[in-house]
């Protein structure tokens, strides 16, 4: 295949003198340089047919190495078993998969044939799922999606977060809400965000063995249902003891007014909603509901609470209350004092207490609701705490802190963020 091009060198110009200068040429010397060109140019365009056709040439030469050194691949030649790995290792780590073909897994399905069979073939691929309910509400279609994603999962546990819209009137798609429920045994981790009081209501009424993380943020419109408590919901009484976070208006409705026994409750917590303006009481539990909670979990082993005792109860003398198993109690404090807060930790035994998270929700009114005798009081009653967190005010004198955390004899990791008010 020759290639070559017999071209000339240029010959000299009858106007080097003038190139590259800002001479006028006469219209006699225009008439003159276009004459000159004209070979020139001739010649530039043969160059410029012969630059396509090899660029042309190229590309097929290319394509058909290329095409070749594919067979002979590395990834091609990977064992189905290290694909998989990889495959597995390409999801994300900081939410669920979401239903996109420009994100794993569905995007590892777009690529061959092979990927595409190992991708609909590997059930950990599809165990979890972010459901937007504005994506998928009346799309059958996106509906149908949803449960196909899910059947592929079979029989791995599943992670599942629905996110829905908050605002009254606004009810999710029924047809969501049943795939998931046909799925209910298969729940693993399951996060709820402002679905309708309805889905609610309907999910918690499922079978779900596998459960061992739930967590909920309920809508503002949601209201407990005294004759049927949503902590006692068929869904959590799983032999795995899920791990139970509701984020609610009203937290201290989830507790019965009248005696109950939880068992199935090990590990709770129960936060105050953010998109709503507190008081400073507001949505706090009383000393005497958050005994109640104590009592009616006798197997609890973390707890996190918003606590707001009142002055006066400071007054009431009660009998001090085991709570053998719990291990960590983290609160949110909003008491009026600090004698009243006292006065609730010093009435509970918690020999097995281990971290002790306690957080000031009233620093910023320059008052200090956590004293340094709390923790003095605390190595008698909870004698094997190792960890503390506190977020407290600046109010506190850091010696006199310091001087009652020496007192907790198992202290090995402190934690304290104090704010200036």
């Amino acid at each position: 295949m020759d290639l070559s091009v017999n071209a000339q060198m240029s010959p000299e110009s009858p106007f080097k003198s003038h190139l590259n200068t800002n001479y006028i040429p006469t219209d006699p010397e225009i008439s003159q340089i276009r004459a000159h060109l004209l070979p020139h140019e001739a010649e530039l365009a043969s160059l410029d047919a012969l630059i396509q056709d090899l660029c042309v040439q190229r590309d097929r030469v290319k394509d058909y190495v290329d095409s070749h050194k594919a067979l002979i691949s590395h990834p091609r030649r990977l064992p189905q078993d290290i694909l998989e790995e990889i495959f597995l290792a390409c999801l994300p780590t900081a939410h669920n998969a979401v239903m996109s073909v420009t994100e794993p897994p569905l995007l590892l399905g777009r690529i061959c044939g092979r990927w595409r069979s190992i991708t609909f073939a590997l059930p950990r691929l599809w165990a979890s799922l972010h459901i937007h309910v504005d994506y998928v509400r009346w799309d059958e279609e996106r509906v149908a999606a949803i449960d196909e994603w899910l059947k592929r999962a079979s029989p791995f546990p599943l992670s599942i977060y629905v996110h829905g819209r908050d605002g009254p009137g606004f009810n999710d798609d029924p047809a969501v809400v049943d795939i998931l429920t046909r799925h209910s045994s298969y729940w693993s981790t399951l996060h709820l965000y402002k679905l309708s009081p309805e889905a609610v209501s309907s999910l918690a009424k499922e079978n779900a063995p596998a459960l061992s993380d739930i967590e909920i943020h309920f809508r503002d419109d949601f209201e407990e249902d005294k004759e049927s408590p949503f902590l006692a919901s068929r869904f959590l009484l799983g032999k795995n003891q899920p791990c139970i976070s509701v984020v609610t208006v009203d937290p201290p409705s989830f507790v019965p007014t009248t005696p109950f026994m939880w068992s199935h409750i090990s590990d709770l917590s129960l936060e105050r909603a953010q998109s709503v303006a507190y008081g400073p009481e507001d949505g706090c539990f009383d000393m005497a509901t958050a005994y109640r909670l104590f009592e009616g979990c006798p197997r609890l082993r973390s707890l996190k609470l918003p606590i707001a005792v009142q002055f006066f109860q400071a007054r009431f003398r009660v009998r001090p209350l085991m709570v053998s198993s719990l291990e960590m109690l983290s609160i949110d404090n909003n008491s009026t004092t600090s004698d009243a807060f006292e006065h609730f930790i010093d009435n509970l035994i918690m020999p097995q207490l281990t971290k002790l998270h306690l957080v000031n929700s009233d620093r910023y009114y320059g008052s200090e609701l956590v004293e340094p005798s709390v923790f003095e009081r605390l190595t008698e009653r909870s004698p094997l705490i190792s960890e503390i967190f506190l977020d407290l005010s600046s109010c506190l004198s850091t010696v006199d802190l310091l001087s009652g955390l020496e007192q907790l004899a198992h202290l090995s990791k402190i934690s304290i963020i104090l704010w200036t008010p």
